[in-house]
């Protein structure tokens, strides 16, 4: 298999930042793929480290870390148009060519957001290596910051990230929420492995997945974000979470999203969060949650949102799962939400249904009935909505 040694001493390619690293995962997906070893020590990170198709990137463990570098920003100098590939900058010496960045404003966040490289200046106006996602205004916020996933996995597949530290460095950064962020951030990719993760202290969400197809994370740490630990969202389908652990995030421990499923939870440690430890809802169907611990979160263990019927969390399996000391309760189903399977969850008095919902079945059997549920009942089509026609 080819391979290529990142080392800041000696190596293939020798350097401590994101520069020499795009370079190695580059060259390696130049030759058809392969694997990216990157030694020990601090990689200070201006901007995400884009992966390619076919590239396993393997760290060594806790002493491979990619640190984000702290946030500069400026406004915006002129209004900016949707679709154009440049801006103008009104303090433009604080960026460089290579650096990533974060178009914004007060009405342009979340998928409005534009995150991109600059790649090239004249002046006070830089290139980007996106197309504007919306039109900003200085009038309205309009402001460029160099926000961005620390690893980032756009359109690509059969890609797997391993045995190394990501540090989103919190306390130098400002806030970008997981539609365009995180520590580690998939959009539009399928055939996804992350191994032996810890993603911490990121200013937004921990691992964000969005709009993927058969991702599986497991026996990784997303710790100490401000905002969620895990995402998985955007129309995901077959995510499978094993073996994690989220603690002390500011939000919720597990997050789906819209659209998630077909997807598991398991056999992890979920606990210490500000907000749910695991909440589902917004059309988060035919997933299942088991064997996990839920414990010492800010609101509920297992949430189910208070969404109307079309869009509530339907079909679910919640198996087996220890949920204690948990603020506002344990396992709480909301909204006009049906078909939910409680089976063998601890402690027995653990679960609140709310008024609206219907066949919820709570019980020490397993139904003569069950639900096909979790990645492995997917139907060949379950992901027809993330397809061309």
């Amino acid at each position: 298999m080819n391979k290529i040694a990142v080392r800041q001493q000696s190596g293939d390619i020798v350097g401590n930042d994101n520069v020499m690293l795009q370079r190695s995962v580059d060259e390696m997906a130049a030759r058809g793929g392969g694997v990216v070893e990157i030694g020990p020590g601090t990689y200070t990170m201006h901007d995400s480290l884009h992966l390619r198709s076919d590239i396993t990137l393997r760290g060594a463990g806790h002493e491979t870390i990619l640190c984000k570098a702290p946030m500069v920003e400026s406004p915006l100098a002129n209004y900016e148009a949707y679709g154009h590939y440049d801006i103008s900058i009104a303090e433009p010496d604080k960026f460089r060519v290579g650096m990533g960045v974060s178009v914004s404003g007060n009405n342009a966040l979340g998928f409005l957001r534009t995150v991109a490289t600059l790649t090239w200046r004249k002046g006070d106006r830089f290139g980007l290596s996106g197309m504007l996602n919306y039109d900003y205004f200085p009038t309205n916020g309009g402001v460029v910051q160099s926000l961005f996933p620390v690893i980032s996995g756009c359109h690509v597949e059969n890609v797997s990230v391993e045995n190394l530290v990501v540090d989103g460095n919190a306390s130098e950064n400002k806030h970008i929420d997981g539609c365009r962020g995180g520590a580690v951030y998939f959009m539009q990719a399928s055939q996804v492995a992350v191994h032996n993760v810890t993603a911490q202290n990121y200013n937004g969400d921990g691992i964000c997945i969005g709009q993927c197809r058969d991702v599986l994370i497991e026996d990784c740490v997303s710790q100490n974000h401000t905002g969620l630990g895990f995402h998985p969202g955007s129309g995901s389908v077959r995510v499978t979470v094993r073996r994690v652990r989220a603690a002390g995030n500011g939000g919720d421990g597990v997050y789906f999203c819209v659209r998630v499923t077909y997807s598991l939870v398991e056999d992890s440690i979920i606990e210490n969060n500000g907000g749910d430890g695991i909440s589902i809802g917004d059309r988060d169907t035919d997933n299942l949650i088991r064997n996990n611990i839920i414990r010492h979160n800010g609101r509920h263990g297992v949430y189910f949102r208070d969404c109307e019927f079309a869009w509530a969390g339907h079909r679910c399996q919640i198996e087996g799962n220890t949920v204690e000391g948990n603020c506002l309760g344990g396992i709480v189903v909301d909204g006009a939400t049906t078909d939910i399977h409680l089976l063998r969850n601890r402690p027995l008095g653990c679960v609140v249904l709310g008024p609206r919902t219907v066949r919820i079945v709570v019980s020490e059997t397993t139904p003569s009935e069950p639900l096909a549920v979790g990645p492995s009942a997917a139907p060949p089509d379950a992901d027809r909505h993330l397809r061309p026609s």
